[in-house]
C-alpha cells in the first residue's frame, strides 16, 4: 500500500513526538536515579568531608563535570565560603585565593542575578567588557552555574566548567543540574544535621568518659584507702589478740605482704643502752636470720639517726656511702652479704623515741619500691610501736583500738555506699536519656511514630513539596471499625493487643520510606512520599483494608474488624500540612458513611458535608 504525502508527514510527526517523549522519559529517569542517589547519600554520610566528593562523583556520572565546585553565601554578611573545589588547572592556586574573590566572578554574578547561567567564551568576554564580572582563574570554554536555595533564601552557588572546546552545556544539562541542585540542599541539611548530632554524641561521650575516668580514679583511690584502713584495722586487732610478740611479728608480716612486696622483711630493735641491734623477726630469701650486732653504719642505723622513714635505691645507697653515712653489707659482718637493689625502712617510735626499725628490701633490679609504699610502711611502723607499747599502757591501747575500729567501719561503709550510688546514678541517667528520647517520638503501645513526630515529618515533607512540586505526596487517615466494641467487651488488654497487631499489619502494607503513625485511640495516619500518581495511594489504601479485614486471633479469641480510610492528595492549593491532615480526616468520615471497610479520596464537597454534620450536632 502506497502512502501519500500527507500520511507520510503525519507518520513523521508522530515519530518526532515519540522520540521527544522517549527523550523526556530518559531524562526523567536519569534525574530520578540521581535523586535516589542523593537520598542515599543523605542517609549514609555523616561527615561533610565525604559529602561533597560524593556529590561531585554523582554529577560527573550524569554530566561533563570534571571541574566542579560549591560556594556557600551568607546573605546577612554577604560573605562567600568555598566548601569544595576540584579543577584540573586551578586546584593548587585555589588555596591562595580568598573566598571573597568569588563575589566578583561568575559565582558572584549568579548570586546577584539569582538566576542560573550558561556562559561560553564569547559571553564571558562580553561580560568582562561590560564590567559585570572580573576574570578569576584559568579561562574555561564553557561554564554552568546554578543558585542553591533553602526555602526562599539563596545560600550558595554550585558550578561546573569545561576546558574542552568540543563540549558545550545545553538546556537539557541545565535542567538536570537545577534538579540536582535543589535536592542537594535538602541532602546537605540532612548530612549537616546528622554531623551535628554525631558531634553532640561524641562530645557527650567524651564528657561521660571523663566522668568515668574520674570516677574510676576515685574508686581506685577509695579502694586503696579501704585496703589500708582494713590493714590498719587488722594490725589493731593483732595488738590485742596476739599471744606473744613472736606471733605478733609473723601476723604483722602477713598483713604487710598484702600491701606490698615483703618477701624480705625484718624488724630491728635497740637494746636498753642503745649500743646494739637485735632482730626478733628476720626473713630473707638469701641470708640466714641476722644475729645481734653492735651499732654501726648500716641502713638501719641511718633511719634511727634520721628518725624518718627512708626509701633507698642503688643510686641513693652509693650517694650515702660516698658521704660516709652508711657502709654496705652490715647484715652479717662475718660473711659477704648479697646487696639489695632497693631498701625501705621506717622507725618504730614510742613517745616520739626511736626504739627500732621495720624494713623490707628487694634484690630484683627490675623492681623498686614507691613513695606510696613508703607511706604504707610509715603507718605500719607506728602500729608496731603501739603493739610493743601495749604492756605499758594496756587500757589506753584498748580505747585507741575501739575508736580506730569505729572510724574504720564508718569510713568503709560510707565509701561503699558512695561508690554504689555513683554507679547507679550514671546508669540511671543513661537509661533516662534513652527513654525520654524514645517516648518523645514514639507511641509507647505500638512503637509507631507519635503525633509529635508525625506532624514534624509532615511539616518537612510539605516544605519539600513546595520546592519540588513534582514529588508526589498523599496522606491516609485510618479509623478502625468496632474498636470501641472490642475494647469494652473483651477488655483493655485485648484492645491493646488489637492495636499492636493492627500497627504491624499497616507497616506490612506500606512501603519502606512511607511514615506510619498513631495519633491516638484507634486513629492512624500514613504519609506517602514519592508517589507517581494517585493510583499508588489507592493501591496502598486497598492493601491496608485487606490486611485489617483478615481475622485477628488474640489470646485464643477470634476478632474481626475493618478500617475506613480517607485519602488526601497533595495539591498546590494547600497552605500547610495541617490542612492536608484535615481533608484526609474528612475523606475518612465520608468513607465510613459509605459503609465502612473502604477508602475515599477527598473532594471539596466532603469538607462542606463534615462542617454541616458538625453544625447539626
Amino acid at each position: 500500500m502506497k502512502l501519500n504525502g500527507s500520511q507520510l508527514q503525519l507518520i513523521k510527526a508522530k515519530a518526532r513526538r515519540l522520540t521527544t517523549l522517549i527523550s523526556r522519559y530518559k531524562q526523567a529517569y536519569t534525574i530520578q536515579g540521581a535523586l535516589l542517589k542523593l537520598s542515599e547519600l543523605a542517609s549514609t554520610i555523616s561527615d561533610m568531608r565525604e559529602f561533597y566528593p560524593a556529590i561531585h562523583k554523582m554529577v560527573s556520572e550524569l554530566l561533563h563535570a570534571e571541574n566542579f565546585y560549591v560556594v556557600l553565601y551568607d546573605g546577612t554578611t554577604e560573605q562567600y565560603s568555598l566548601q569544595y573545589f576540584s579543577d584540573e588547572k586551578d586546584q593548587q592556586i585555589i588555596k591562595q585565593v580568598p573566598s571573597s574573590s568569588f563575589s566578583s566572578g561568575l559565582t558572584g554574578y549568579v548570586t546577584k542575578t539569582r538566576q542560573p547561567l550558561l556562559c561560553d567564551n564569547k559571553q564571558f568576554n562580553a561580560m568582562l567588557a561590560n564590567g559585570d564580572i572580573q576574570a578569576q582563574g584559568s579561562e574555561c570554554t564553557h561554564w554552568m552555574g546554578i543558585p542553591l536555595w533553602r526555602d526562599e533564601q539563596l545560600i550558595g552557588v554550585m558550578a561546573i566548567q569545561t576546558y574542552d572546546s568540543d563540549y558545550r552545556y545545553g538546556d537539557e544539562e541545565l535542567a538536570m543540574f537545577l534538579s540536582i541542585g535543589g535536592h542537594t540542599v535538602t541532602a546537605l541539611d540532612r548530612v549537616k544535621s546528622r554531623e551535628l548530632l554525631e558531634l553532640t554524641v561524641q562530645e557527650r561521650t567524651q564528657q561521660l568518659q571523663l566522668i568515668n575516668q574520674s570516677l574510676q580514679k576515685e574508686i581506685k583511690e577509695r579502694t586503696n584507702a579501704e585496703r589500708l584502713q582494713a590493714a590498719l584495722y587488722e594490725i589493731s586487732e593483732l595488738t590485742a589478740s596476739s599471744r606473744d610478740m613472736q606471733s605478733f611479728y609473723k601476723a604483722m608480716h602477713k598483713v604487710l605482704a598484702g600491701l606490698m612486696s615483703a618477701d624480705n622483711c625484718y624488724i630491728a630493735l635497740l637494746n636498753s643502752d642503745q649500743t646494739k641491734l637485735t632482730f626478733p623477726f628476720y626473713l630473707d630469701q638469701y641470708s640466714p636470720p641476722a644475729r645481734e650486732r653492735p651499732i654501726s653504719r648500716g641502713f638501719t642505723e641511718y633511719v634511727i639517726r634520721c628518725a624518718e622513714a627512708r626509701l633507698i635505691n642503688t643510686d641513693a645507697a652509693e650517694q650515702l656511702a660516698s658521704e660516709g653515712e652508711i657502709r654496705r653489707g652490715m647484715a652479717d659482718p662475718m660473711q659477704r652479704a648479697r646487696l639489695s637493689s632497693c631498701w625501705l625502712g621506717a622507725p618504730l617510735l614510742i613517745d616520739q623515741r626511736v626504739i627500732g626499725v621495720i624494713a623490707v628490701q628487694s634484690y630484683d633490679n627490675a623492681y623498686e619500691y614507691t613513695e606510696q609504699e613508703l607511706n604504707i610502711l610509715r603507718f605500719v611502723s607506728q602500729h608496731i610501736g603501739v603493739a610493743i607499747q601495749r604492756k605499758l599502757a594496756a587500757e589506753k591501747q584498748k580505747q585507741h583500738q575501739e575508736e580506730l575500729e569505729r572510724k574504720v567501719f564508718e569510713s568503709t561503709r560510707e565509701l561503699r555506699q558512695t561508690n554504689l550510688f555513683l554507679r547507679l546514678q550514671v546508669e540511671e541517667r543513661k537509661k533516662a536519656e534513652q527513654k525520654l528520647f524514645y517516648e518523645a517520638n514514639h507511641d509507647l503501645l505500638t512503637g509507631l511514630a507519635n503525633r509529635q513526630m508525625f506532624l514534624e515529618q509532615l511539616k518537612r515533607q510539605f516544605a519539600l513539596y513546595k520546592r519540588q512540586p513534582e514529588v508526589g505526596m498523599a496522606l491516609l487517615f485510618l479509623d478502625l471499625d468496632r474498636f470501641k466494641l472490642i475494647n469494652d467487651t473483651l477488655g483493655h488488654h485485648i484492645g491493646d493487643a488489637f492495636l499492636i497487631e493492627t500497627s504491624k499489619r499497616i507497616l506490612s502494607a506500606v512501603r519502606e520510606h512511607d511514615l506510619a503513625a498513631r495519633l491516638g485511640g484507634d486513629e492512624f495516619v500514613v504519609l506517602l512520599q514519592n508517589l507517581q500518581g494517585e493510583h499508588d495511594a489507592e493501591d496502598i489504601a486497598q492493601r491496608i483494608i485487606e490486611k485489617v479485614r483478615e481475622p485477628y486471633y488474640l489470646e485464643g479469641q477470634q476478632v474481626n474488624s475493618g478500617v475506613s480510610i480517607g485519602i488526601a492528595l497533595m495539591q498546590a492549593e494547600y497552605g500547610n500540612g495541617e490542612q492536608l491532615l484535615r481533608d484526609a480526616d474528612a475523606a475518612m468520615y465520608h468513607a465510613k458513611a459509605l459503609g465502612r471497610g473502604r477508602y475515599a479520596i477527598f473532594q471539596d464537597k466532603m469538607r462542606d458535608q463534615m462542617l454541616r454534620a458538625l453544625g447539626a450536632e
